[in-house]
């Protein structure tokens, strides 16, 4: 909605969803995880019917290198059979 014109900034969408600035950013952030990864989660559906992979557990790999984000996409993949 930022990037297409329909809100100014962070803080407009937060008003919108009655949400903290703050949780939009960090909501936001998470597009900064590699395609692929994104990919793979998107594989599961929305919504889960438990919560098998969490904010929580993608948050730190967000800023890190491509390379780094890769090894993530390993864990899931052994873990969940990707």
């Amino acid at each position: 909605m930022i990037d297409n014109g329909q809100m100014k900034n962070q803080s407009s969408l937060a008003c919108k969803f009655v949400i903290s600035r703050v949780r939009i950013n960090q909501i936001l952030s998470l597009l900064k995880l590699d395609t692929l990864i994104v990919q793979k989660l998107e594989k599961f559906g929305d919504p889960l019917k438990s919560k098998i992979i969490t904010e929580r557990m993608l948050q730190p790999y967000v800023n890190k290198s491509s390379q780094e984000q890769k090894a993530l996409l390993n864990i899931l993949k052994t873990l969940f059979k990707l």
